[in-house]
């Protein structure tokens, strides 16, 4: 009878029984010294193999192939390594835009964990960062960090939760009011002076605005009412240069009947007089 137990190829193996003993020649240095095989029930056709000391690397896919003979079987099996880390430590780190800067850290966990920040009411609050890294094991850190702004919420919890268990881990951090950066008297009143100094300037910005377009609408009428003084001054100043135009004409004619009658004549040309007389 031969059992042996592999990853993705058949030698070397992960643990190798054949002929009632363990042949370690064959077996992967990885493996030596942390593996056995259950043979209470191998009269059964049931063999279990033992992992001891499991490792990150353990996880994955493993083939068991079984030979009797002429008889030959194999099972496949997927095993899932889970690493719970440590409870976390949540720690304040000092004041930052307007709040309260926490971190939350913890490390040993297998596969990436999953980090979430809540409030009192249990309320999820997001990370302002997370950073994630691995060991010389495989096994994860992470670190997450939060800025809380609101001095009544009193304390935040940071829970840390294995994707493929779903076990998790959590510690919570109070947060004393007196610990929260308070705004210097200057800066509260001019935090309450701002928002009514820019009401007051847009308000006279807009007066200003509607004074500035009557202005401009009462200089546009007595535009229009000097361009019609002009235009009526023009047509008058027009006709009367006709009508001394008409004139200079009248009088050089008139000049020219007095000092030269026979051209007037004839211009005028003959004319015909016929004297009627009435018989008594």
């Amino acid at each position: 009878m031969h059992i042996r137990w592999y990853r993705s190829q058949l030698s070397p193996a992960v643990h190798v029984y054949q002929n009632g003993q363990e042949q370690g020649a064959e077996q992967m240095l990885e493996y030596r010294s942390r593996t056995e095989l259950t043979r209470d029930a191998i009269g059964k056709g049931s063999v279990a193999l033992v992992i001891q000391h499991i490792r990150v690397s353990d996880d994955g896919q493993y083939r068991c192939r079984f030979k009797d003979g002429d008889i030959i079987q194999e099972a496949t099996v997927k095993l899932n390594v889970i690493g719970l880390g440590s409870a976390p430590e949540v720690y304040m780190t000092g004041p930052e835009d307007g709040g309260i800067r926490v971190l939350c850290s913890s490390g040993g966990w297998f596969p990436k964990p999953k980090v979430q920040w809540r409030d009192m009411a249990g309320v999820k609050l997001p990370s302002l960062s997370e950073a994630q890294s691995q060991d010389g094991d495989g096994l994860f850190h992470v670190e997450a960090s939060l800025v809380v702004r609101e001095r009544s919420m009193g304390n935040v919890t940071c829970s840390i939760e294995n994707p493929l268990s779903g076990q998790e881990k959590a510690s919570a951090i109070f947060l004393p009011e007196p610990f929260f950066p308070r705004m210097s008297p200057w800066k509260a009143a001019l935090a309450g002076t701002v928002p009514v100094l820019g009401l007051l300037l847009i308000g006279t910005c807009y007066f200003g605005w509607r004074e500035h377009q009557a202005k401009e609408r009462e200089i546009k009428k007595m535009n229009e009412k000097a361009d019609k003084r002009e235009k009526a001054r023009n047509q008058m100043e027009e006709k009367l240069q006709q009508k001394e135009e008409r004139k200079a004409l009248y009088d050089e004619d008139l000049e020219k009947a007095m000092l030269y009658p026979g051209s007037l004549r004839e211009e005028i040309g003959e004319c015909n007089v016929f004297i009627l007389m009435k018989k008594e």
